[in-house]
């Protein structure tokens, strides 16, 4: 009876340990999401202030560890509501990130690809923090906007599924769940 209690026992203590250390999936925490945004009028500009919350789930975390590129997108429209009809899309903004592990300089890297701007970051949890913030970014000048007509504007944030290497695309290695951005968030524009 010993023996088999001491089997029960080994069991469960291995049981415990296995899930205590395997990889943990936050399958109630999306992988990306917009948590606040608003714009503010500076002379003719309209500047965007964002929070993003990002959550990368394990397998992403460790192609990146692995070397592979991660392109991620923010995408911003302005647009005019027309009721019954389709919306006047003013302006869509797409400006593109490229996540990179530097093995060598044991660094993470952000390019900012429409600038051509790269910063270095000492690991990953510090680069995602830096692109969780965007502030003052100039998205659109005011005098493209009509007097007396009412705007929105709305923000998302995610991978650039179109932009991933071919073998995280086709590897069956990798789970396939590439293409995740946050739900558009919207909020009212005025001239």
């Amino acid at each position: 009876m010993k023996f088999r209690q001491a089997h029960i026992t080994f069991y469960i203590c291995l049981m415990v340990t296995v899930f205590a250390l395997r990889p943990s999936y936050a399958d109630d925490a999306p992988a990306f999401a917009v948590a606040s945004v608003n714009s503010t009028l500076n002379g003719s500009v309209y500047f965007i202030n964002a929070v993003f919350e990002i959550n990368l789930p394990y397998y992403i975390k460790s192609a990146v560890d692995q070397g592979f590129d991660l392109p991620l997108i923010m995408e911003i429209e302005v647009f005019r509501s027309r009721g019954m009809w389709f919306d006047e899309k003013v302006v869509y903004i797409k400006q593109q990130y490229l996540l990179r592990y530097h093995a060598l300089l044991d660094s993470v890297s952000i390019l900012d690809v429409n600038a051509g701007n790269r910063l270095y970051y000492a690991s990953l949890d510090e680069a995602i923090a830096r692109l969780s913030v965007l502030i003052d970014y100039p998205a659109l000048d005011n005098n493209r906007l009509q007097d007396g007509k009412y705007y929105n504007a709305r923000i998302r944030f995610g991978i650039d599924s179109s932009e991933l290497p071919l073998p995280l695309k086709s590897s069956s290695l990798w789970e396939n769940d590439w293409d995740l951005k946050s739900d558009w968030v919207e909020w009212e524009l005025n001239p």
